[in-house]
């Protein structure tokens, strides 16, 4: 039995255990072979689920509703609590941008960002082609803030908590104040069907290494730094770990809910091209 796990560097979860290298040997106790499938940006994960090129994915809420857009059969095993604190949208202190028609803004095109940006939309009566969305992160993104080429930045930690400390940049609105912002974890939905035994036994193994990360901050922050952009100090990631909370819930009826009042609201907006019916949840 082979198993492949993707990772990422926007789950935090994954990437810390890919790195850590203490789920192969416990999957080799049971007889099974786990590889890893690394790649980078965690917005295509449903590609490589469609492409059996992977088995289980972790993302934030958006991509497997776009999955389920291109017609995946998408199976939820597990999801995080609500982070309701690692993003935001930034302005510069003299740009109050009251409307967001018209205005350039950069995000994670893919990620929950755009949920957080639709419901942003949704109470302004606009749509995603009333605004220009562009894919600028990280340093790229704080210096098109600060040069005035964006208007607004939908940013992540680490890199919110740094640009806070500018004294030019005022946070406009938290996620948590918008939309319920988890990371999910998921599959398709014949794999977990077939296999869920395993499907079972990742979401364990998931959980004891949240657990770890908890308890362990130091640990994990080291990795994250050791392994991502030398930009990010080993204390900027510490605060990212320290500021979120950790640990997974089975998926549930609430789980499959949120999921469907968002991929309501992304066609509501125009970021998805049809209406979606979420009607089956994987219990494992």
């Amino acid at each position: 039995m082979k198993i492949r796990l993707g990772s990422h560097p926007s789950n935090l979860s994954l990437f810390i255990l890919r790195h850590r290298g203490v789920i192969e040997p416990a999957a080799r106790d049971r007889g099974w072979q786990l590889e890893w499938f690394d790649y980078t940006q965690g917005a295509r994960s449903g590609e490589w689920l469609a492409d059996e090129q992977v088995d289980v994915v972790g993302t934030g809420s958006t991509p497997p509703i776009s999955a389920q857009a291109t017609g995946l059969d998408v199976a939820y095993l597990a999801s995080s609590p609500p982070r309701n604190n690692n993003c935001a949208l930034l302005t510069l202190q003299s740009n109050a941008i009251s409307s967001l028609r018209a205005k350039r803004l950069t995000g994670m095109p893919g990620s929950f960002t755009d949920h957080f940006l639709a419901r942003l939309l949704q109470k302004q009566n606009l749509r995603r082609t009333d605004v220009t969305l562009l894919d600028l992160q990280g340093q790229d993104a704080m210096t098109a803030l600060l040069n005035g080429d964006i208007d607004g930045w939908l940013a992540i930690d680490p890199w919110l908590t740094r640009a806070l400390q500018i004294k030019d940049v005022v946070a406009r609105s938290a996620v948590g104040d918008e939309i319920i912002n988890r990371s999910l974890f998921w599959t398709r939905a014949a794999w977990q069907q077939r296999y869920p035994e395993v499907a079972a036994w990742i979401v364990k193994q998931l959980r004891v290494n949240d657990a770890w990360i908890e308890q362990h901050p130091v640990g994990a922050a080291q990795i994250l730094a050791d392994k991502l952009n030398p930009a990010i100090l080993p204390d900027e990631w510490l605060k990212t770990i320290r500021g979120r909370p950790w640990g997974l819930t089975p998926a549930s009826d609430a789980l499959l809910a949120e999921q469907q009042q968002q991929a309501d609201d992304l066609f509501a907006v125009g970021f998805i091209p049809m209406a979606l019916s979420l009607n089956a949840r994987r219990q494992i």
